[in-house]
């Protein structure tokens, strides 16, 4: 996943900041999905990426424990150790347009901004 972000990042060109952004986030969307959600290191995670009008769109569908990245806590700041730092630096960074689960599957739709 990781890779494929790299290379999309190379592909089209993007700003070094934007690309390590955006690798960072699908970094820890896929390590959440792995450590948290119950998806096997070898399981199946779809990743797109796509380029709109002034925005990366990021959807990424797994078959993992369901989990909206919005009901987290706002409030709950970063922790010392792990523990929603992860979520709490995707959110910084990206905008969360959708979350659904169903049929075993869940998919989360984001954007981030190019500015």
């Amino acid at each position: 996943m990781v890779e494929g972000a790299q290379q999309y990042c190379l592909d089209r060109g993007l700003e070094p900041d934007l690309g390590a952004r955006l690798v960072i986030v699908v970094e820890e969307l896929v390590a959440n999905l792995v450590e948290h959600g119950g998806v096997a290191a070898d399981g199946l995670i779809e990743l797109v990426l796509t380029q709109e009008q002034g925005a990366i769109a990021i959807a990424l569908s797994d078959s993992g424990v369901a989990f909206d990245p919005r009901s987290d806590d706002p409030d709950a700041g970063i922790p010392e150790r792990g523990g929603g730092a992860g979520i709490d630096l995707v959110k910084a960074w990206a905008e969360i347009v959708d979350y659904q689960s169903g049929n075993g599957r869940n998919r989360l739709l984001l954007k981030m901004w190019v500015s």
